[in-house]
């Protein structure tokens, strides 16, 4: 019989995946990480509520009946499969969205205030594990998709439209992006899974510290370490200062969320009027259009022959050359 991967696995670590594969025992599921879970999806239901009210149309599916009747999992989504020689993929598609009578997959996910405005710089290129999903998801669909990313602690929304290289979706406020990984370097790598597993080997440690620290079989790898278990004080003098902390660090978030709201307003009028520089209520505004910069690549410092400067030269994505200052005086 063929192993069935989720889709969901298929960014995972290669050691994870043929660890799982071998039946090594995982570390539980603490009640902490499934209650964070279920926020998690709670808050996408919230994210599908943000596109409904926006006008966009859903299809949605509370429970997959073809898992209920196979294996007797309760899985919220739309089911999807793919098939492969030496293996198989399952996956449930948040919602569909109908955009000209036709269907596109939707995925939502939902970030923290660190990791949305990281993927808002980065997309797909630091989080290759949506990527690896979503790219199984379009395989399974056969056409482009929507991706739509909520932060969790200001309701605010990314937009994005996915592999559309024969531009089927035209949506205003939606940004195009490209995936950095295809499916068929995902079918490759699942591939290796059954072989190493097939050899009952492990393979070498993909080792980064962000994401092995969640990991459930970073037990089996040599290099990784605990966390020690910090130790509760109660001293009045730190109990103080971590309280002062905690409400700073509140204010400080607070301060950057209106910051942040009001930078898109002023930015949006500079963009759409005439008017590039402009001053309003003690605040300036000056706007010169989309630029890139030019950086080498910190291979360059390791070579010595200076005739592979060009090849290291890369160019950093377009971002918006803009300054907001507040008048002196004012």
């Amino acid at each position: 019989m063929k192993t069935v991967y989720r889709m969901s696995e298929a960014g995972e670590c290669i050691r994870a995946l043929v660890a799982r594969k071998l039946e090594y025992e995982p570390i539980p599921e603490s009640p902490d990480s499934l209650e964070a879970l279920e926020h998690y999806s709670r808050c996408e239901d919230i994210a599908a509520w943000q596109m409904t009210d926006k006008g966009h149309v859903l299809q949605h599916e509370a429970v997959c009946p073809i898992c209920r009747e196979r294996t007797g999992e309760f899985r919220n989504g739309i089911h999807v499969e793919l098939s492969e020689a030496l293996f198989d993929q399952v996956g449930h598609l948040d919602r569909r969205i109908y955009i000209d009578e036709e269907t596109f997959p939707v995925e939502i996910k939902s970030l923290g205030r660190f990791t949305w405005p990281k993927f808002q710089k980065e997309q797909f290129d630091d989080f290759m594990g949506y990527a690896a999903q979503e790219a199984c998801y379009l395989k399974a669909e056969g056409k482009p998709g929507i991706y739509w990313v909520m932060n969790r602690d200001t309701g605010r929304s990314l937009k994005y439209i996915v592999n559309d290289f024969e531009n089927r979706i035209n949506l205003p406020g939606f940004e195009r992006v490209t995936l950095p990984i295809t499916y068929e370097q995902i079918v490759e790598k699942l591939n290796s899974v059954e072989i190493y597993a097939q050899e009952n080997e492990l393979p070498e440690v993909e080792y980064e510290e962000d994401k092995c620290r969640y990991c459930r079989f970073r037990y089996l790898c040599a290099d990784m370490k605990e966390e020690e278990v910090s130790q509760e004080l109660n001293a009045p003098g730190l109990l103080e200062a971590a309280k002062l902390y905690r409400e700073g660090n509140d204010q400080r978030k607070q301060g950057e969320d209106k910051v942040d709201f009001a930078k898109d307003i002023l930015i949006k009028y500079a963009k759409s009027s005439e008017i590039s520089k402009y001053r309003v209520g003690g605040v300036s505004v000056s706007y010169r259009g989309q630029k890139t910069k030019e950086y080498l690549d910190s291979a360059l410092l390791k070579v010595e022959n200076s005739e592979l400067y060009q090849r290291y030269l890369k160019q950093s994505r377009p971002y918006e050359d803009v300054s907001i200052r507040v008048l002196k005086g004012d």
